[in-house]
């Protein structure tokens, strides 16, 4: 055997990031380079095609996860009995924690009275309990409390989110049954209390972005409410008498976990650099840390072909496992249809059962570390969400800001743009807005979202609820009202595909177009190609339709299509669109093209026009 060195790429010359931009250029052909080759994202985060180490940007990253992360699962059941079931179940198939909802005000849950039936049989010293409790807060605390004293479980034993999130509770539901501050300082009681009895792994608050990211926020928007809400609560607990340290383990950081694995690595990387930021400012010891908990997003989440919601959900917790949480949350994909059935809650259950036990995401700590892309986008979040941290505590902090407007105002700002975004699919929503199943059988229901918003009379506090919003919102409202249509009529509206030529001309166009409009509820009527005018307007004619659309190649435009434009019109085509975009409108629109659809349109926009239009032309 040789003892040489082996050499591998050192007879080589180096690679540089000039020579790779030189070859990429010439394939560009003339294209302009940051354009085809770098995006931003909302925040302002430009993303290369490339890093190395001459544009990486690596920095210390705080402590993260090492080892196994909490599997959790989420039981919304309002009867005890299914809900302790549910758990069990759970338990017995892989999870190691779970969420309850507790009932308060008009939020269906258990109620904080027959949390002991929902706990029956559960092994208290064993599974970590997270309560999701509303304004209910402090009854739900003491219900399990009083439960952990009479299962004899032993303080040191238990371990629990309590889930006081008192700013994040008024900022989605827009009432508390007393005015926050007095909620914040009652929750600090209530962790000095646990804390002084020795409930060591209890955590008392939740500093939740999940009402942020639901109303629109970018990931640094979240990252910055999130520090400015766990700083107030690390306020609270000082006037409460605890100390940096004991108060830094009653805060419970959680993250909304989205597809975006980039971005969702890099923002529970930056999470945890940030707090560590803050903690230090405050005196705390360098090993003092605070628990990260994900929670699946269900701004990513669509009602429409719900099966795709097991492919963000499988990307959600990636993300969030590479990026070190402690506890992951991945919700059914079916949770926007009501109580998930039992088959969804196994799929969610498993997902993370899988890439914890068979991809081993748990045995390396921190797997992103030295990935310069990953290292460069974390830093350049953490720049970002310190700022606008710095905003918000400049506005007086996050009560002030909420109830001055200021963050319903920057989210909305935020809403709007990824809005556009949305609308001309830049942003999709893979089996909604791209590739959608029009024909596709519901699973068991039309979609209920109402029980993630909660719009209710003044209580104690109020102020206006920040909004709830999905990538799949307003194209879902195009489809349910074609449903509608359907279930009504027994028709969906139709656009007639006028495709000239051979299947190798039109068929790019065509399987463009057909997504398209069937994304608005539009069903599109296939056909072979034709080869003359004539026999596209006959077709037409015997199809029913009101509208239609040419799909051809752009040499084909220039003669057959403006034929068969003319023809179409003259046998009652009410609105004739063109696949593609001519540089020279003028033809087209003289034969009789009402509009063009092409990449990067407002495709929500021409949906919502066409839908009014066909629904007039009946």
């Amino acid at each position: 055997m040789s003892e040489s060195e082996l050499k591998l790429a050192g007879e080589f010359a180096p690679a540089t990031d000039a020579a790779w931009r030189t070859l990429v250029e010439k394939t560009l052909a003339g294209k302009d380079f940051d354009r085809a080759m770098t995006s931003r994202s909302y925040d302002g985060i430009q993303v290369n095609a490339l890093y190395t180490p001459a544009n990486a940007r690596i920095e210390p990253q705080a402590s993260t996860r090492a080892g196994l992360w909490d599997i959790t699962t989420a039981h919304w059941h309002t009867d005890a009995v299914a809900c302790n079931k549910s758990i069990l179940t759970a338990l017995e198939r892989g999870a190691t924690s779970f969420a309850i909802r507790i009932e308060a005000g008009v939020c269906p849950g258990i109620s904080p009275a027959n949390l002991g039936a929902a706990l029956e049989g559960v092994y208290l010293n064993m599974a970590r309990v997270a309560l999701l409790p509303g304004e209910a807060f402090a009854d739900a605390a003491k219900a399990l409390v009083a439960l952990y004293g009479a299962a004899g479980t032993a303080p040191a034993d238990a371990a629990a989110s309590l889930g006081a999130d008192p700013v994040g509770t008024l900022a989605q539901t827009g009432r508390l049954l007393s005015p926050v501050e007095d909620a914040v300082a009652d929750a600090a009681g209530i962790a000095a209390d646990v804390a002084g009895k020795g409930y060591g792994h209890v955590v008392t608050f939740t500093a939740s972005g999940s009402p942020y990211h639901g109303a629109g926020a970018t990931e640094a928007q979240e990252l910055g409410l999130i520090l400015a809400t766990g700083v107030a609560y690390l306020r609270a607990m000082e006037a409460a008498g605890l100390d940096i340290d004991t108060a830094a383990k009653q805060v419970m950081l959680t993250l909304s976990a989205d597809a975006d694995i980039y971005f969702t690595v890099a923002k529970f990387r930056a999470v945890r650099r940030l707090w560590a930021r803050i903690l230090a400012a405050c005196g705390a010891k360098a090993e003092t840390v605070s628990p990260v908990n994900a929670v699946g997003s269900l701004r990513m989440m669509t009602v429409k072909d719900p099966w795709v919601n097991i492919l963000r959900g499988t990307a959600a917790c990636f993300g969030a496992a590479v990026g070190g949480a402690d506890s992951i949350c991945i919700l059914p994909h079916d949770t926007l249809l009501g109580l998930p059935s039992v088959s969804a809650d196994r799929i969610a259950r498993n997902i993370q059962v899988i890439l914890q036990e068979e991809s081993n995401l748990s045995r390396v700590a921190d797997p992103a570390a030295g990935a310069f892309a990953f290292e460069s986008i974390t830093s350049e979040l953490c720049d970002k969400a310190w700022k606008y941290f710095q905003k918000i505590e400049s506005a007086g902090g996050v009560v002030a800001a909420l109830r001055s407007g200021t963050v319903a105002a920057d989210l909305a700002v935020a809403w709007d743009a990824r809005r556009a975004s949305i609308a001309k699919r830049k942003e999709a929503a893979t089996g909604v807005s791209e590739f959608p199943d029009i024909h596709e059988k519901p699973l068991n229901g039309v979609g209920d979202m109402a029980p993630w918003r909660e719009d209710v009379a003044p209580a104690g506090d109020y102020l206006a609820p920040l909004p709830f919003h999905r990538t799949a919102e307003e194209f879902e409202m195009l489809r349910f009202g074609s449903d509608e249509l359907l279930a009504r009529t027994g028709k969906r509206p139709t656009i007639f595909l006028a495709n000239l030529g051979r299947v190798a001309d039109h068929t790019a166009r065509a399987t463009f177009a057909k997504n398209f409009f069937e994304a608005g509820g539009i069903e599109a009527i296939a056909t072979p190609g034709f080869a003359d005018a004539t026999s596209a307007a006959d077709a037409f004619a015997r199809s029913g339709a009101a509208a239609a659309i040419i799909c051809g190649t752009d040499a084909q435009y220039e003669d057959l299509g403006l034929e068969v434009a003319k023809a179409l019109k003259a046998a009652g085509c009410k609105r004739l669109y063109l696949a593609g975009r001519p540089a020279d409108m003028g033809p087209y629109q003289a034969a009789g093209i009402d509009e063009t659809i092409y990449m990067g349109c407002d495709v929500l926009a021409t949906l919502g026009a066409a839908l009014e239009f066909l629904g007039d032309a009946k």
